[in-house]
């Protein structure tokens, strides 16, 4: 065969002989290595030392020896470099040597490592855990959140079923596309509770599954559960300092949004300290008269006046041992603000009518949605006793400022509510969670639940839609929210009382539909009622707001 055939040929062939000399080389080889017939072999290659075979006869095996990126020595240049040992009659006679131009493929391969690392980077970025699977439930890919999470002490967990790290089958996973709260086993954490989406590869071959332990602080509270839900950072700093304090006698001030949660909070507090053991008692001081909330705090003397037929003790000796929570303090009254003042001191007291001192081990935690600053300006709260309140401020963001809750908050309610109306509820379709997220929530977490409660008792299906959800997030989505020339929407940035004044013209006068809706306590409206003079209108026949 006449090997000139060998020169059309875009790779670059070389026949070695025995001896290390070119016995052929083809066009595209000379002109590349600059090498002829007769010449030496050594150098040609940056792997020659370390690969020739060559070097080592007696070991040579009748098969190719494929080498990628190998650096030619003349000229630098990466080339795919294949060795076959040729054998006549089992007697060796040399090698031919290929090699082809690999520089691009070889940019592209390190672009795509490079891809591969960025990817990664943004991967472990992210906090949740991220994991991906094939169609049979096998773990492909993972970030490094996903590895502490699921077991710690494998190096990879790749090729690991997720039926082993996750305790569930592929079969039992969320509904695609839909978040939902699962029950997970771990070898890492054992049984816990995660927030998971499970989403499906667009080439069909697998799963992309997301998810992140919900933070659970369980509280008894007459038989049913609450939960603190955050991924937010400012929450969770709240969070981290009221485990950090929960544990001395220090007084508390919360401040926050009507419906944020501060009674949640509280209790939280309450139950991580060493006073769980005993009472946690609560006075609301917005719900309860002036003339009342005196004697339901300290508790009165048969005789005190007219009514007391017998002694009753207040919330201040009920909670004895344990955490009085004083809820709204903003809205007590001067006069009794100098006798909490004289018991956060001296930790004593006198029931209403009584001469005898009564001394008390409480601690106080105290929550409001006002600005006690400001009243201490305008003189309606008492700057000795705002300090002492506020040993330690606590601030609950508003759930506008925390909306990566939403999804976790939604699926907490859902579960509890799918559980008290025995309904089978298992999450919410995109377009409705969609809506929840867009929403700002003036009545905070309380309104979240309110919306959510009212949409598993109407949802005739699986998943919460869109038209299962309330009259104030239906307005909200249909209209076209558009800022003024202000910077604001009109919407959410009306005063309380015109936004009172309008609900109330929406459900007729209704005032606990009205609450509801509102997020605030019925006591609440109607103490709001009063003071904006709300309450000698008559709702069915108001003018539009």
């Amino acid at each position: 065969m006449d090997l000139k055939v060998l020169d059309y040929l875009s790779s670059g062939v070389i026949f070695i002989t025995p001896d290390k000399k070119i016995g052929y080389i083809n066009k595209e080889a000379s002109k590349i290595v600059k090498r002829k017939v007769g010449d030496k072999c050594e150098g040609l290659f940056s792997t020659c030392k370390y690969n020739c075979p060559l070097e080592n006869l007696e070991n040579l095996k009748k098969e190719n020896l494929n080498l990628f990126n190998v650096t030619l020595s003349c000229c630098q240049k990466s080339v795919c470099h294949t060795i076959t040992p040729i054998f006549e009659d089992g007697i060796f006679k040399g090698l031919i040597e290929e090699f082809k131009d690999s520089s691009q493929l070889t940019e592209y391969i390190n672009k795509l490592k490079e891809q591969k690392e960025f990817t990664n980077i943004i991967l472990d970025s992210v906090i949740d855990a991220i994991i991906v699977i094939d169609n049979e439930g096998n773990i492909i890919h993972y970030n490094e959140v996903a590895k502490r999470t699921l077991c710690k002490e494998i190096d990879d967990i790749k090729g690991f079923n997720i039926e082993i790290l996750l305790g569930i089958s592929k079969n039992r996973l969320p509904e695609e596309e839909i978040r939902e709260d699962v029950e997970i086993e771990t070898p890492a954490y054992g049984k816990i509770k995660v927030s998971m989406l499970n989403t499906p590869l667009k080439n069909g071959k697998g799963k992309v599954i997301s998810f992140y332990i919900l933070p659970e602080c369980m509280m008894s509270n007459n038989s049913s559960k609450s939960r603190i839900i955050t991924k937010n950072p400012k929450f969770s700093a709240v969070l981290d300092m009221a485990k950090t304090v929960a544990d001395t006698n220090a007084n508390i001030l919360i401040e926050g949004e009507t419906g944020t949660g501060k009674n949640v909070l509280a209790k939280y507090i309450h139950m991580i300290s060493s006073r769980r053991d005993n009472p946690f008692i609560k006075i609301n001081c917005a719900a309860i008269p002036e003339n009342l909330l005196e004697s339901e705090l300290f508790g009165y003397m048969k005789g005190a006046f007219t009514g007391a037929y017998k002694d009753k003790p207040g919330k201040v000796e009920l909670a004895d041992g344990g955490t009085l929570f004083l809820d709204e303090i903003g809205d007590m009254p001067i006069y009794l603000q100098s006798k909490l003042l004289h018991l956060i001191q001296e930790k004593e007291f006198e029931r209403v009518g009584d001469i005898r001192t009564r001394k008390v081990n409480i601690r106080i935690i105290a929550a409001t949605n006002k600005d006690l600053k400001e009243l201490v300006e305008k003189g309606k709260f008492r700057e000795d006793l705002y300090y002492r309140l506020k040993v330690i401020y606590l601030k609950v963001p508003p759930l506008r400022e925390r909306k990566e809750d939403i999804p976790s908050l939604v699926n907490f309610f859902i579960e509890k509510f799918s559980n008290e109306y025995n309904r089978k509820v298992k999450g919410v379709s995109p377009k409705a969670m969609k809506i929840l997220l867009d929403y700002d929530y003036p009545g905070n977490i309380r309104e979240l639940e309110n919306i959510i409660e009212r949409a598993v008792i109407v949802c005739t299906g699986n998943y919460i839609k869109e038209e299962d959800l309330s009259i104030e997030i239906s307005n909200f989505k249909k209209q076209d929210i558009s800022l003024n020339k202000e910077g604001y929407s009109p919407q959410f940035d009306e005063p309380e009382a015109e936004r009172i004044k309008r609900v109330l013209k929406e459900t007729k006068g209704n005032k606990s539909l009205a609450a509801k809706i509102l997020g605030i306590h019925r006591t609440t409206l109607w103490r709001k009622i009063k003071e904006y003079k709300l309450d000698k209108i008559s709702y069915n026949n108001i003018n539009s707001c």
